[in-house]
């Protein structure tokens, strides 16, 4: 898993990476500022080379490359007063020492620079490379944005607004250092105006402002440098923040050949009143392809024919009215080894009954999802008072019932509302956006990053809980299975809109998905297995 910081977190590690073991502020600056000459030069180069084979393919092809000994490629940096400006005066050094045309903007004036920025600036003066107020009319064939780094939390006016609107309307390969200007590292927000990066170069870890909406449109394509900053820089604070990859799917347990179908797992699905059958199809599917080895459907008879249609893989338990609805209800929770409970049932004396018995009873993880969201909205004590994990997996409009606040409030503080629900009812909370957050009671907090927008229709969210549901059943613990498991979900329908595009995903090409995206964990273990052990029976890979 990627670790994530905030800015505050950032500037923690920073200061401990300078103090704590003595690692010059300058030193990192420079490296910094490498990090990012070494992209634009990439980028150059990759072009360069395209161009060349361009060129001997249409025999003397005209070309805007400039010949040796000659100042190439143009460079506009405009750099502010803090850090993140050094950084900018740094890169603009580089670059011009590798023959980059280089124009520096900066605000006029010497006061309120940093320390390491006065150096910078200095070391500029010694060569005798200028630095300007104004940016010039021209277009660039790049432009440097280090105005602003992590620490900005107002938001930007005056010639700081003029410089990023000059900056956004040039053409040319627009690079961000460390973080776009004008983007809130924590949330994402844009403060007035930011920069409209096409690559953002970020030091020692990626922050969740590049990662989340609308900071991630401005962003672009994230890249994450080493300057001398790791994990050791957090001295006795644990990291806190995280970004599910590929490489965590071999967390999902592997299947073992001396198995049966109660090996892995059982799933009771309450889902589905009476015209809702399809929430308790999609969940239980998403289940069983996730790997669960029976899937229990305890749902209105009414569902009955079309999910023995549909589903014919299920046990069905099936309820008319309250008749009876106790009994056979303890005796299911009884039976499974983790519960789903919500797609389909309604908000009626019905479903309010079957929440409270399953949070009452469950000595298993449960799973909230949609209508059992809703009816918890009105008695979020019953959460408090569940005996098992229990993982809630509200979108923004479910979230906005359960705390009282309004949508675009929570979009402004997605983490910080996952947060603060999961840490006051203590649950595991999946607060489902174009980034969903996943955040633990102990307070770790997980951004992902796979999905798209294809995956914004009708019964997402139903595989989202079969998926979950199939991995805790498998032995996965909740708050493992939860941010995987969206990872998963979210992986699945990038593979499926390669096939379908963004407008034609339904639901259940997102549970085809999960086919394919642990078809591949499976054929990269077996490759793993038998490159380690030669195919030597009884051999397993570490």
């Amino acid at each position: 898993m990627e670790i994530l910081v905030s800015g505050n977190q950032m500037k923690q590690c920073d200061k401990n990476t300078i103090e704590h073991f003595g690692v010059p502020s300058l030193a990192l600056m420079e490296r910094a500022a490498l990090g990012v000459v070494e992209e634009v030069d990439r980028y150059f180069q990759e072009r360069e080379q395209n161009f060349q084979r361009a060129s001997r393919i249409i025999e003397n092809a005209d070309g805007d490359f400039p010949k040796k000994n000659q100042r190439k490629w143009s460079v506009l940096a405009v750099c502010g007063r803090g850090n993140n400006g050094g950084d900018g005066l740094a890169i603009s050094r580089m670059l011009w020492q590798r023959g980059y045309d280089v124009t520096i903007v900066m605000p006029s004036g010497t006061g309120n620079l940093s320390e390491e920025t006065k150096i910078q600036k200095e070391i500029l003066s010694k060569y005798g490379i200028l630095i300007q107020d104004v940016a010039p009319e021209q277009d660039f064939d790049v432009i440097i944005d280090a105005l602003f780094g992590i620490g900005l939390t107002r938001n930007l006016e005056g010639i700081y607004q003029e410089y990023l609107l000059e900056m956004n309307g040039k053409a040319g390969l627009k690079v961000a250092v460390d973080i776009p200007s004008g983007i809130h590292a924590d949330t994402g927000e844009v403060m007035g105006i930011g920069f409209q990066a096409d690559i953002t170069v970020t030091f020692a870890f990626a922050k969740p402002g590049l990662l989340l909406y609308p900071g991630a449109e401005y962003a672009g394509k994230v890249l994450v440098k080493d300057i001398g900053i790791d994990v050791h820089s957090f001295l006795e604070e644990k990291p806190s923040l995280y970004c599910v990859g590929q490489e965590d799917l071999t967390w999902i347990p592997n299947r073992l050949a001396y198995s049966n179908k109660g090996t892995f797992g059982k799933v009771l699905t309450v889902a589905g009143q009476k015209n809702m059958a399809g929430a308790a199809f999609l969940s239980g599917k998403a289940s069983y392809v996730t790997g669960a080895g029976l899937v229990r459907i305890f749902t209105e008879d009414a569902n009955r024919i079309i999910l023995q249609q549909l589903l014919p893989e299920a046990i069905l338990t099936t309820y008319e009215g309250t008749k009876s609805l106790i009994e056979l209800l303890s005796e299911a929770i009884g039976w499974a080894s983790v519960i789903v409970a919500g797609p389909g049932i309604g908000s009626g004396k019905g479903a309010k009954k079957l929440v409270k018995i399953i949070l009452q009873q469950a000595n298993v993880p449960v799973i909230l999802d949609a209508d059992g969201l809703n009816v918890v909205a009105e008695s979020k004590e019953w959460l408090k008072d569940a005996k098992a994990p229990v993982i809630v997996t509200p979108h923004l409009g479910e979230m906005a019932r359960l705390i009282g606040k309004g949508i675009s409030e929570i979009q402004k503080q997605l983490v910080q509302t996952a947060y603060d629900f999961a840490k006051e009812y203590h649950v595991i909370c999946v607060l489902k956006d174009a980034r969903t957050v996943t955040a633990l009671p102990d307070g770790r907090i997980y951004i992902n990053t796979s999905g798209n927008s294809g995956m914004a229709t009708a019964g997402a969210g139903d595989v989202l809980t079969g998926v979950l549901a199939g991995l805790i059943g498998q032995g996965m613990k909740p708050e493992l299975a939860a941010p995987i498991g969206v990872y998963l979900h979210g992986a699945a329908g990038d593979k499926k809109m390669q096939e379908t595009g963004a407008y034609g995903m339904l639901a259940q090409d997102m549970i085809d998905g999960i086919r394919v995206v642990l078809k591949e964990k499976e054929e990269k273990n077996e490759f793993l297995s038998q490159s380690v052990c030669g195919n030597q029976s009884g051999c397993s890979a570490p």
